[in-house]
Formats: C-alpha cells, sequence, structure tokens
C-alpha cells in the first residue's frame, strides 16, 4: 500500500443506480494496495439509500455534472482525487500505477486511464489535443489528429483526458476552483484540462490502467443530450475563442446538420 497517500473517487450518480452498483464492486475487487474513500454525489430526485463504505450526498435535483462534483470534492480527504462514471468498471489492478506517475513528476497535473467500451475497443474521444476551432473542422471531416493519442500503448501527453475517469491531486483542483458550473454537462473535463496547462501542468494519457466505460448511458435522451452537447460547446468557444469564433461554428453547424 502507498504509505500516506489516500485516494478518493467521486461518483455523480444520475439515472445509473443499476451500473453503479457493478462500479462499486469493481472498485471494492480491484484496488488492494490503496486506501481510498467513496463519495457518491446523487443528482436524481430520488435519495440512494445507505451504501456500505460510501458518503451519500443526496442532492434531491440534477445540478450538473460539474457542480455535483465540486461539492464531492469539497468533502473528499484524499492526497488524490478521481472523478469516475457510475457506468464504469475497474478492469486493471494496477491503479496505484497512476499515484506514482503523480509522485514522480510533480509537473502532472491530470492523469486519465484507457477506456474500454462495452465492445473491448478503446473508446474514442477517451483523451485528445487540445480542442482548437480548426481542430473541430478537421474532425468534422474524418481528420482526428486526437487518434494518436487514444489508440497510443505507452503513456502519452494530452490536450484533454474524459473525465469519465479523471485523476488530479486534490490540492490542484482546489486551486483551480474545480469544474465550471456553466457546463452542465460536456467540455467540463476539456475546460479543467485547459486550465491545467495555463499553469504549466501536464496532461497524461496512462493506457497501462483500464476501465470499461458503457458512454452514454445515463442520458435522458439523444436530442438533450445533443442539446447539452451544443450548448457547453458554443460555451466553451466563446470562453477561450471569443464571440465571433462561437457564432461562426453555431452558424456552421446549422449549415451542416441542420
Amino acid at each position: 500500500m502507498l504509505n500516506n497517500v489516500k485516494l478518493s473517487f467521486i461518483i455523480v450518480n444520475y439515472r445509473s443506480e443499476r451500473y453503479l452498483k457493478k462500479c462499486l464492486a469493481s472498485l471494492f475487487r480491484k484496488l488492494k494496495n490503496i486506501n481510498f474513500e467513496i463519495i457518491i454525489v446523487n443528482n436524481d430526485t430520488s435519495d440512494l439509500k445507505a451504501i456500505k463504505r460510501a458518503k451519500i450526498i443526496n442532492l434531491k435535483k440534477n445540478i450538473g455534472f460539474g457542480g455535483a462534483n465540486n461539492i464531492g470534492a469539497k468533502k473528499a480527504t484524499g492526497d488524490f482525487l478521481c472523478f469516475l462514471n457510475p457506468d464504469t468498471v475497474i478492469l486493471s489492478e494496477n491503479m496505484n500505477k497512476i499515484i506514482e506517475e503523480f509522485k514522480k513528476d510533480p509537473k502532472i497535473g491530470v492523469i486519465g486511464p484507457r477506456l474500454i467500451s462495452e465492445y473491448g475497443e478503446t473508446q474514442r474521444w477517451c483523451a485528445g489535443v487540445t480542442t482548437t476551432p480548426w481542430d473541430l473542422i478537421k474532425n468534422n471531416m474524418g481528420i482526428k489528429k486526437s487518434r494518436n493519442i487514444w489508440e497510443s500503448k505507452i503513456k502519452k501527453e494530452a490536450g484533454w483526458i474524459s473525465g469519465a475517469a479523471l485523476f488530479i491531486p486534490r490540492e490542484l483542483f482546489l486551486k483551480l476552483k474545480g469544474f465550471d458550473e456553466n457546463f452542465f454537462m460536456y467540455f467540463e473535463d476539456m475546460d479543467l484540462c485547459q486550465r491545467a496547462k495555463k499553469i504549466r501542468k501536464k496532461i497524461i494519457y496512462f493506457p497501462k490502467v483500464k476501465i470499461k466505460h458503457w458512454c452514454g448511458k445515463s442520458s435522458a435522451d439523444t436530442k438533450t443530450q445533443k442539446r447539452e452537447y451544443y450548448q457547453s460547446q458554443d460555451y466553451y468557444f466563446k470562453k477561450y475563442y471569443g464571440g465571433p469564433i462561437s457564432w461562426t461554428i453555431k452558424l456552421l453547424r446549422k449549415l451542416i446538420i441542420g
């Protein structure tokens, strides 16, 4: 066990209780050499019942991914935080390797594992290059620079890591003032990584640790999911590239998608 090191898992639950049970079972099954705690922030209107060895915060309403995780982080006592989706299952028994990476290099700010889809493949967009307006256009043309990151078999510096499983020192997360709650859902992970990079912290994709992820299981429906995604995308580009760029992207989206 890593001496005097504690890891806090923060899990936001929203319509994911059937997946949450599998997620928790995998934590207890796979994490043998790490001192950890579990904090579940419940965004559902109905309360979660008591769960062994987990601290539950029932909010009685959905305040969004970033806002709920920020509440969980304030209750965390670990040296490191892992923001983990409830629709995940830990596959590796070497989670301690991530903590060791942080210990070896103080310049590392965020680490993300390889996410495995329900079909057994590396999940696309589990990590990537910093998203610029030009990259967005190239992605729509099928030119995906981020593929070189998520398909890497060795650790690689990235622009961002998926919030489905994101590790960060607690001290750094608090210094960054947590997730930007203007993102209700989507892009808050990219934004957090951007702010970490601005203070010269490295973002690392670490594929030796593997986590299975059933993507999008808590979304209400496809229409709502798309609306929330594009709202966050517009805010992201407005925040980093200004209003004119954001409006241009919105216009292009309407011309292409309709």
